[in-house]
């Protein structure tokens, strides 16, 4: 290939960099900047040429949000379920859903809520992923539950409120009210008085299984 020329990026390639390109701008300026004149200035090509690979950017924008949900809740549940532990497993996802590293994917579901009202396929990937949230902590929570660690609450309610809370503390966070770590203790000191069970790393004090019987 002659010095200073571009090989042009075959259809399958070209498609590939304008997912991609979503990806990017939902993560560093939220889901309303995917746009054709966005993807078309970051992937340096015109406007049209976009449009012939993604002629739908309601549907562009629902696909890229799930495909950042997804990675999320991928990488979230291998890091929750890697202990044994039930209650290790409730302290690993609480702890997973707090690190600062997942502010900008909090954004996007923050984005993801707005945009929905008016974008059918946004809502429906939304609530798509929000069963998959509450599936990963009812599995938790109920075999703790079988295992006598956690109250005998339905799994479903618990889980419903830890994603209630979570996802009210992600909205907080973008207008800073109240500190992270008040908006962190928020969630967990719920979900322990919920559970009755202390979900703070190397603190068993409040585990049922470990209380003295009468």
């Amino acid at each position: 290939m002659a010095a200073g020329t571009t090989r042009r990026r075959n259809p399958a390639e070209r498609a590939l960099e304008v997912r991609e390109a979503a990806k990017t701008l939902a993560l560093t300026r939220g889901l309303a900047a995917i746009s054709l004149r966005n993807l078309a200035t970051h992937c340096g090509v015109t406007a049209p040429l976009i449009a012939h690979y993604e002629p739908n950017m309601d549907a562009l924008v629902a696909s890229t949000f799930a495909a950042i949900a997804e990675q999320e809740i991928a990488e979230v549940s291998l890091h929750a379920l890697a202990p044994d532990d039930a209650l290790d497993q409730l302290r690993a996802l609480i702890s997973a859903l707090a690190d600062p590293a997942r502010d900008n994917v909090g954004e996007v579901w923050c984005d993801a809520w707005s945009l929905g009202r008016k974008n059918d396929p946004l809502a429906e990937a939304a609530r798509h992923s929000m069963d998959s949230w509450h599936a990963l902590a009812i599995g938790i929570i109920r075999t703790g539950q079988n295992a006598g660690q956690f109250a005998a609450i339905a799994p479903e309610r618990a889980a419903l409120v830890l994603f209630a809370l979570v996802d009210a503390t992600a909205s907080y966070q973008l207008v800073n009210f109240r500190s992270r770590e008040t908006r962190d203790t928020l969630v967990r000191e719920t979900l322990e008085d919920m559970l009755d069970v202390s979900l703070r790393i190397n603190d068993d004090a409040r585990n049922p299984s470990t209380k003295p019987t009468v």
